[in-house]
């Protein structure tokens, strides 16, 4: 499917690049999305080119596809950077409106990846400037409410789900943005409409999902299944592979998270098994790099799941294998996802010798953590570095709960201050929760 790029530029094409249709990115590899984006670049800073404002738009939408699928830092700044040069080049205020959306969405996608905070109130400023500039554009007008409530949902994630007011307010603004999304839709039937209603559900079932583990309600985990699957039987993953793959991924870990709350192993294998059709499951690799390793993590989340919820050993094994599978995959050292992954798969080995509950599985956890630090540079990944010492102090407090003495308390204490001043440091509010909830439980013991 993706070595169709050639024909898609002859069919598609104008100048070697392809006409302004975000739908058709999905369709291209890395390397055809790298050309288009410097064609586009070029032609916007040529002098001879009459609308520089068209191709810097464009080339602002394939640098932030490119940095999604890469986590690449110089691709943000370049989508960013190419959506300033748009506003530069507007001549009308819609185009100026375009140019803020633009800007927004690259702030919220480097928030995504980085968990750079402050780019949020950016693209705060961004959309309240945009929106401004609107007059009667009922498509803008479409966009900039399903970004709204996508930065809605970012912000309500971003405090977590023990403050409901957040999620409920952006799940009102979601709604709203779906059910002119799916207008939009019925009025033109267009891809691009199609993808960004779907988008737009991502960030509803994903807001959904965090409410759900929080209060291990199953019947949330209910709703978002039947929303996904019904939008996934909508999409063709010969046409829409990424926005497929990833529709899939959600509906996956929604049976996963529903099967280990119901305390189902059979639920959690109806997720797993989805995501094990290697045929419309996932993409390649060499497509998109981080929706891949993305699958990988659900994978090993779900044999977790299963493997803790029915004391399977082996299949604890098999979910560290999918971890180190994804981990062997080079990703930027500041990236959410390799912070994600190396905490889950630190949780599941910890998870693994506590459930086994004697010292011997313990001490063979802890030799490996230890080894794991003697490799880690701390000034050079520092995220890492705090995982591994957090489920190390975890180890600790297994320990002292088997043996009803914590001989490490202190060593868990400064291993778990260090990792919540660098998780903390780094705005990263999940692990800073947990570890400052294993701090407590340390001093308790105390």
């Amino acid at each position: 499917m993706f070595e169709f790029g050639r024909e898609i530029r002859r069919i598609f094409g104008n100048q070697g690049r392809v006409e302004t249709d975000p739908s058709l990115y999905e369709l291209l590899n890395l390397k055809l999305l790298i050309a288009q984006g410097r064609h586009l670049d070029i032609e916007g800073g040529r002098v001879s080119t009459k609308n520089r404002f068209t191709p810097y738009l464009e080339a602002a939408q394939i640098w932030r596809e490119y940095a999604r699928r890469t986590g690449d830092p110089v691709a943000l700044r370049r989508a960013a950077s190419a959506a300033e040069n748009a506003g530069k080049e507007a001549k009308t205020t819609s185009e100026a409106a375009s140019a803020a959306l633009e800007q927004a969405l690259t702030c919220i996608l480097g928030s995504e990846l980085f968990e750079t905070h402050e780019l949020l109130d950016s693209a705060e400023s961004l959309l309240s400037g945009g929106k401004a500039a609107i007059a009667d554009d009922e498509v803008l007008k479409v966009r900039f409410a399903a970004v709204e409530a996508r930065l809605a949902a970012r912000n309500a994630a971003r405090k977590g789900a023990q403050d409901l007011d957040p999620a409920l307010h952006a799940m009102s603004r979601i709604d709203r943005a779906i059910d002119r999304a799916d207008q939009r839709v019925r009025q033109t039937n267009a891809a691009r409409d199609k993808l960004d209603a779907a988008h737009a559900r991502f960030d509803r079932g994903d807001l959904l999902m965090m409410v759900g583990l929080d209060r291990a309600d199953a019947t949330l985990m209910a709703a978002v299944i039947t929303d996904f699957d019904a939008l996934r039987q909508r999409l063709d993953p010969d046409y829409e592979p990424v926005t497929y793959a990833r529709v899939t991924l959600r509906l996956a870990l929604a049976r996963i998270w529903q099967g280990q709350i119901e305390g189902k192993p059979e639920g959690i294998s109806l997720g797993i098994a989805l995501l094990s059709n290697e045929d419309t499951a996932t993409l390649d690799y060499e497509h998109s790099p981080l929706d891949w390793v993305e699958h990988k993590q659900a994978l090993a989340m779900g044999l977790q799941a299963l493997g803790e919820l029915t004391l399977n050993q082996e299949v604890c094994d098999q979910a560290i294998a999918m971890y180190d599978l994804a981990l062997k995959r080079p990703m930027q050292k500041q990236l959410t996802l390799r912070a994600q992954l190396v905490n889950n798969r630190a949780v599941c080995q910890a998870r693994q010798a506590e459930l086994k509950g004697d010292l011997k599985s313990l001490d063979a956890a802890e030799a490996a953590f230890k080894d794991e630090l003697r490799m880690l540079k701390p000034q050079e990944d520092p995220v890492g570095w705090a995982i591994v010492q957090s489920n190390l102090a975890r180890l600790y407090v297994a320990r002292g709960d088997i043996t009803g003495f914590m001989m490490e308390r202190t060593e868990a204490a400064y291993a778990l201050e260090a990792a919540h001043e660098i998780f903390s440091e780094h705005g990263m509010a999940a692990l800073a929760e947990s570890v400052q909830a294993q701090l407590s439980r340390v001093r308790e013991q105390g």
